[in-house]
C-alpha cells in the first residue's frame, strides 16, 4: 500500500502541484505506518486560504493499483486562520463506503473525542513534559485510546472506517494567514443598466428600465450621456505596490519588510543598548574568517540581512583593524567602508547619527581607505535621492501631497540628514584622492570624469538650503563647487598631463550628450566652461603656455578633420588608394597649410609627453578603408635622457634633436570603447608590476576626440595572419644552431641572409622571431626606436641585465598546490628572467617578450571578455611582443557564433617551441600568476566598471545591468586561488585544443582574400 497527496486550490479545485507520493510498503499487521516524508511542490506564499490536501491511499490488486480510500484536510483552519501544523488526524473513506460525500473540514475536527484531542496536544508540545508522569499516563492512554477505536468501530454508521495520522511542520510561531478582502467598486444606475443590456428591443433613451410584454431583458439604445465627475474609488493593490517601490537599483532594501523583522532589525541595531558591548566584541577565528569571505564579495553583489547584521555587529573591530588581510579573491579588511555603509539603514536617523556622529570621527580618515573603495562612494549609490527614496518620492505628486498634509516636515528632515551625510562621503572621497599621485590619478581619470553625472544628479534637484551655495539666478554654482567638481579642475590646471586628458574626456562626453536632455549634460558644458577659464587665468599668472597649447591642440584636430573632409569630397569611395595618397602627401607638404611645419610646437593631444613640431609627408598613406582613416607621421621633439623637463618646457628649450611618431586619425567610428579597454590594460599593466611581473604589454595609446573622431597610437606590427603565410629565408626555417651562430647572438644583422632563398614555413612565428632575433640587440636599445618613440618606453623595461632577478617564484610555488598530480602541472622553478631559448634560434630577450605577453593578453582578453578575435587583430611585435588590437566586442559579445572564452591558437603555442617545450610551462604560471593577481585586484577594476555603466558605451549600453556581473564572473571570486588555477589552466588546454576557431580562422582569412 502506497499513499498520494494532492494540494488544490479549494474554490476551483484545480490541483495547483505535483502530487508526492510515498514508497510502496507491504504490511502484515493492523496498523499501517510509513514513516516517511512528503514535500509538496507549493510554497506556503502561493497557498490561499481554501488550500487543502487530498490523500489517496492504494492498494495492489493483480499487480496493479487501486485506489483504497480516500481523504481531505485544509491546510489552513479558518476559525482562528491559523496554518495547520503537528500531528492531525485524516478520516479515510473507503471506495467502498463513498455513499457518504467526504468533505473537508476548514475547522476544528469534529471527529476528535476529548483524549485524543489531549493526545495531539501533547504531541505539538502544548502540555509540558514531566517524565515519571509521562510514563504512567501514557500507557493508561493507549489503553483507553485502543478502547475508543474497538467501540467506535462497532457503532460507525456513515462515519470513516480509518484514519490516517499525519504530522505536518511546526514553526515556532503561529503562522497566520494574512490577506485582505477589498470590496467591489460600486457602479452607478446608468451603468448597472449598461451591464445587463442584451435585449434586441430598444428603450428610449428617456426611459431609465422598462421590460416589455414578453419579459425580455432590459436593452438600451444611449445617443449621448453624462456621466457625472464623482471621486473613483480607490483600490489598493499590495503586489502593485511592492513592484512600483521595488524597482530601485537595490530593490532587496526597498521592499516592504515584515514588521517581526522590522522589530528585530530595530532590537539588533539598538545602539543605545549595544554600543557599549560591540566596542569590545571580537570574532572567534571561525567568525572573521566567515567576516572576511563577506568583505571579500565584489561591491555589486547586494549582501543579505545576516550578512550585513554581521557587519554592523563588529562595527568597532574593523574600524579598529583596517589592516591588509591577504584573501583568495582579493578581499582585505580596508574595504570594510563601503560593505557598512551599504549595510546601514539610511532612513533610521539614530544608525545615521551613530555612524556619522561617533564611528566616522573616532576611528576612519581618508589615509585608511583604498581608492578603489574611494571611487565607489563616489559612484549612483551613494545618492541621497535614492536612499532616501521611501521618504522622499518626488516622482509622485498625490504621494507627496499626501506627505505633506501628514508629515512632510519631517520626511524633509529626514532628507536633509541623509542629503548632509552622502556629500560629507563625498567629500571624503575627494579628499582620498588628493592624496593619490597625478600618474595614478591618470589611471582613474576616465571614471572620474564619468562619475560627473552623479555629481549633477544630486545637485541639479532640491538641494536643502543650508547646502545650495548661490541663489536661483546662478544655480549652476550649486553643481561648480562640488567637491568633485572643483578637485578635478584645480588639478587639471595645475598638471599638464591630467589636463590634457581631461578636456577631452570632457569634451566627448558633452558633445555626446547634448541632444539627450540628462542634467549630465549642463555639468559637462560647466565644467568645460569652467576648466577652460581657470587654465586662462592660470596660465597668465604664472606665465606657462598650457592654454595656448589647448588652443593649438583644438586648431590641429580642426586640420586633421578638414584633411578627411577634403579627401571624401575629392575622391569616391572606390577610387585608387595611391591618387588618396599622393593628395595627402602634396597637402602636407604645401608650407602654406602650416602641417608641414607648425607655427609652434604643442604637446600632442594623444600623449602630453610628446611634443611636435610638424610631419613626413613621405611617410604619411591613407588606408584603404571606406572612412579613410589617415596615417601621419610627426617630428617630434625628444626629450634629453637625463631631462625630466615637462613638454611645455621642451618648447622653449634650444630644439636640436628631432624623433618620429605615427599616429592613425580616424573619422566616423567611436573610440570610447577601445580607450576604456586600454585603460583598464594600462591599469593592469601597473597593478602587475607593483608586484614585480612585467609582462610587457603594448597598450597603445586612444583618444577619442569627438564621438565620431579619435586618434590611435601607430606601433610597428604584423598581423598573426602575415606572419603565418610569410615566406622566411632557408636557414630561418630549417634553423640548426652549428649552422647560423648569429641567430640569437645579436650581431650579424639583417644582412645574414641577404639575397638567401625564401620559403613558407610551417612555424611562422619562430620563423619571424629566429628573422628578427638577428636585430635583437639594437632593438632593445631606446636609441634604435626615436622613429617610434610610443614603444620605446615600454621596451626600456627589456634592455635589463639577465642578472635581475624576478621575485614571483615564491608565488608561482603556492600557486601550484593542490595540482600536483596533474601532468601539466606548475612548476615553482619556471618563472625565470628570461623563457628558455634552447634548441630554438631566438634570442633570450625577444622570446621572453614574447611568452611574457601571450600570457599576460591571454588572462586580460579572457577578463574582459574581448571578442571576434582572428588572426588579423593578434599583433606581433618585432620586438617579441605579442598584443591585441581592435576591441570592437567586449563583455562576451561576438559577431561570430560559438566564440571560444579565450583566444589562444595553436600557432602561437608553436612560436614558443610548442606543447611539449619548456617554454609553454613557462607561458602557463605567467598565466596563473596574472590571473591571482588581478583576482586579488578585482574590486577596483569592478569599481571602474560600475562608474562605466552609464557611458554611451556600445557594449555596456547594451545591457548596463550585467555589465559589471560579466566581468566578475570571469574572475571566478568563488573560488579558492587553488580552484582558481585549475580552472584556468582547462580553460588554456579547451582554447588550445580548440577547432571551431580554426575553422572560422580560415573562413575569416577566405573572406579577407576574396574582399582584397
Amino acid at each position: 500500500m502506497y499513499v498520494e497527496a494532492f494540494v488544490y486550490d479549494g474554490k476551483g479545485n484545480n490541483l495547483i502541484a505535483n502530487p508526492a507520493q510515498t514508497k510502496y510498503v507491504a504490511f502484515n499487521n493492523k496498523a499501517r505506518t510509513w514513516n516517511t516524508f512528503l514535500k509538496l511542490s507549493v510554497g506556503y506564499n502561493q497557498l490561499s486560504i481554501d488550500s487543502y490536501v487530498k490523500f489517496v491511499l492504494y492498494e495492489f490488486l493483480n499487480a496493479s493499483p487501486v485506489p483504497f480510500g480516500v481523504g481531505y484536510i485544509s491546510l489552513y483552519n479558518k476559525s482562528s486562520s491559523t496554518l495547520r501544523f503537528g500531528s492531525q488526524k485524516v478520516s479515510i473513506y473507503t471506495m467502498d463506503n463513498l455513499n457518504v460525500a467526504p468533505t473537508v473540514e476548514y475547522t476544528d475536527p469534529k471527529h476528535l473525542s476529548g483524549l485524543e484531542k489531549s493526545i495531539i496536544e501533547y504531541e505539538n508540545r502544548k502540555f509540558e513534559r514531566v517524565t515519571w508522569l509521562d510514563k504512567m499516563s501514557l500507557s493508561m492512554v493507549e489503553l483507553k485510546s485502543n478502547e475508543d477505536q474497538q467501540l467506535s468501530s462497532e457503532s460507525s454508521s456513515g462515519s470513516a472506517p480509518y484514519y490516517l495520522y499525519v504530522e505536518f511542520p511546526s514553526f515556532g510561531l503561529p503562522i497566520v494567514y494574512s490577506d485582505i478582502n477589498y470590496p467591489t467598486p460600486q457602479l452607478d444606475a446608468h451603468m448597472k443598466a449598461a451591464a445587463t443590456a442584451g435585449s434586441s428591443k430598444p428603450i428610449q433613451p428617456s426611459r431609465s428600465e422598462e421590460t416589455n410584454n414578453n419579459n425580455h431583458v432590459t436593452s438600451l439604445i444611449l445617443n449621448s450621456l453624462e456621466i457625472p465627475v464623482t471621486p473613483m474609488n480607490k483600490v489598493y493593490d499590495p503586489d502593485f505596490q511592492l513592484a512600483v517601490v521595488g524597482t530601485g537599483t537595490d530593490s532587496s532594501k526597498n521592499l516592504v519588510m515584515d514588521p517581526i523583522e522590522l522589530k528585530y532589525h530595530k532590537l539588533e541595531r539598538n545602539t543605545n543598548n549595544n554600543s557599549l558591548l560591540d566596542k569590545e566584541l571580537k570574532p572567534s577565528p571561525k567568525l572573521r574568517d566567515q567576516l572576511l569571505r563577506i568583505l571579500a564579495k565584489p561591491s555589486n553583489v547586494v549582501l543579505t540581512d545576516t550578512e550585513n547584521n554581521l557587519i554592523w555587529k563588529f562595527r568597532y573591530y574593523f574600524s579598529r583593524n583596517s589592516t591588509d588581510v591577504g584573501l583568495g579573491s582579493g578581499g582585505t579588511s580596508k574595504s570594510f567602508l563601503p560593505k557598512f555603509l551599504k549595510a546601514i539603514n539610511w532612513e533610521n536617523e539614530y544608525e545615521l547619527d551613530h555612524v556619522f556622529e561617533d564611528i566616522f570621527p573616532n576611528y576612519w580618515s581618508v589615509d585608511r581607505i583604498q581608492i578603489g573603495d574611494a571611487l565607489e562612494l563616489l559612484g549612483s549609490y551613494f545618492d541621497p535621492f535614492k536612499l532616501a527614496s521611501n521618504s522622499i518620492t518626488g516622482s509622485s505628486e498625490d504621494v507627496m501631497a499626501g506627505a505633506a498634509e501628514n508629515n512632510g516636515r519631517d520626511q524633509e528632515t529626514k532628507f536633509q540628514r541623509v542629503f548632509k551625510h552622502v556629500i560629507f562621503l563625498r567629500k571624503f572621497a575627494v579628499e582620498r584622492l588628493r592624496l593619490a599621485s597625478n600618474d595614478e590619478l591618470l589611471l582613474y581619470l576616465l571614471q572620474l570624469v564619468q562619475a560627473l553625472k552623479y555629481e549633477a544628479r544630486i545637485y541639479s534637484q532640491r538641494i536643502p538650503l543650508e547646502f545650495q551655495i548661490a541663489d536661483e539666478v546662478h544655480k549652476d554654482q550649486n553643481l561648480l563647487n562640488s567637491p568633485l567638481v572643483k578637485f578635478l579642475v584645480d588639478n587639471s590646471v595645475e598638471n599638464e598631463a591630467l589636463g590634457n586628458y581631461f578636456y577631452w574626456y570632457v569634451k566627448v562626453e558633452h558633445e555626446d550628450q547634448l541632444l539627450k536632455g540628462d542634467p549630465s549634460t549642463s555639468i559637462y558644458s560647466l565644467v568645460l566652461n569652467k576648466y577652460i577659464k581657470s587654465l586662462k587665468k592660470h596660465s597668465q599668472k604664472f606665465k606657462l603656455p598650457g592654454y595656448k597649447n589647448l588652443e593649438r591642440q583644438i586648431w590641429f584636430i580642426k586640420k586633421l578633420t578638414r584633411i578627411v573632409e577634403l579627401l571624401r569630397a575629392t575622391f569616391k569611395r572606390n577610387d585608387a588608394t595611391a591618387k588618396k595618397v599622393q593628395f595627402l602627401r602634396d597637402y602636407l607638404s604645401d608650407s602654406s597649410n602650416d602641417l608641414l611645419k607648425f607655427p609652434e610646437p604643442f604637446p600632442l593631444p594623444l600623449d602630453p609627453s610628446v611634443v611636435i613640431c610638424g610631419c613626413y609627408p613621405e611617410e604619411c598613406t591613407v588606408f584603404k578603408s571606406s572612412l579613410a582613416p589617415l596615417k601621419i607621421t610627426f617630428k617630434t621633439i625628444e626629450k634629453p635622457e637625463s631631462s625630466s623637463s615637462s613638454s611645455s618646457q621642451m618648447i622653449f628649450r634650444k630644439r636640436t634633436k628631432h624623433g618620429k611618431y605615427s599616429l592613425m586619425f580616424k573619422i566616423g567610428d567611436d573610440l570610447r570603447q577601445d580607450q576604456l579597454v586600454i585603460q583598464i590594460i594600462n591599469l593592469m599593466d601597473n597593478l602587475l608590476k607593483n608586484e614585480n611581473l612585467d609582462l610587457r604589454l603594448t597598450p597603445y595609446k586612444i583618444l577619442a576626440t569627438s564621438p565620431l573622431a579619435g586618434l590611435i597610437q601607430f606601433v610597428e606590427n604584423e598581423t598573426l595572419d602575415s606572419v603565418l603565410v610569410k615566406q622566411y629565408p632557408v636557414s630561418v626555417v630549417n634553423f640548426n644552431s652549428s649552422d647560423i651562430p648569429s641567430i640569437g647572438s645579436g650581431g650579424g644583422g639583417r644582412d645574414t641572409f641577404a639575397g638567401e632563398e625564401r620559403i613558407s614555413s610551417s612555424n611562422g612565428i619562430l620563423s619571424y622571431l629566429r628573422l628578427h632575433s638577428a636585430d635583437s640587440k639594437p632593438l632593445l636599445e631606446s636609441d634604435s626606436l626615436r622613429a617610434h618613440p610610443g614603444i620605446s618606453a615600454s621596451l626600456a623595461s627589456t634592455s635589463t641585465s639577465t642578472s635581475t632577478t624576478t621575485t614571483t617564484t615564491a608565488t608561482a610555488s603556492s600557486s601550484s598546490t593542490g595540482i600536483n598530480n596533474n601532468s601539466n602541472n606548475i612548476s615553482s622553478t619556471v618563472v625565470q628572467e628570461h623563457a628558455s631559448t634552447s634548441n630554438l634560434g631566438v634570442s633570450s630577450a625577444l622570446m621572453d617578450n614574447y611568452v611574457k605577453s601571450c600570457a599576460g593578453y591571454c588572462v586580460i582578453t579572457y577578463i574582459l571578455g574581448v571578442g571576434d578575435r582572428h588572426l588579423d587583430n593578434l599583433l606581433l611585435s618585432p620586438n617579441g611582443k605579442f598584443w591585441h588590437a581592435d576591441f570592437g566586442y567586449i563583455l562576451g559579445r561576438d559577431p561570430k557564433p560559438f566564440p571560444p572564452l579565450m583566444k589562444l591558437p595553436m600557432q602561437v603555442i608553436d612560436g614558443m617551441g610548442g606543447l611539449e617545450h619548456e617554454n609553454y610551462n613557462i607561458f602557463k604560471s605567467y598565466c596563473f600568476l596574472t590571473y591571482t593577481t588581478l583576482r586579488k585586484n578585482s574590486n577596483l577594476i569592478l569599481n571602474l566598471f560600475q562608474l562605466m555603466v552609464d557611458a554611451n558605451i556600445p557594449d555596456i549600453k547594451a545591457d548596463p545591468y550585467r555589465a559589471v556581473e560579466k566581468v566578475q564572473e570571469k574572475f571566478g571570486l568563488e573560488m579558492s586561488e587553488e580552484e582558481a588555477i585549475i580552472h584556468f589552466q582547462n580553460l588554456i588546454s579547451d582554447s588550445v585544443s580548440a577547432v571551431l576557431p580554426v575553422v572560422i580562422d580560415r573562413l575569416h582569412s577566405l573572406a579577407q582574400y576574396w574582399r582584397a
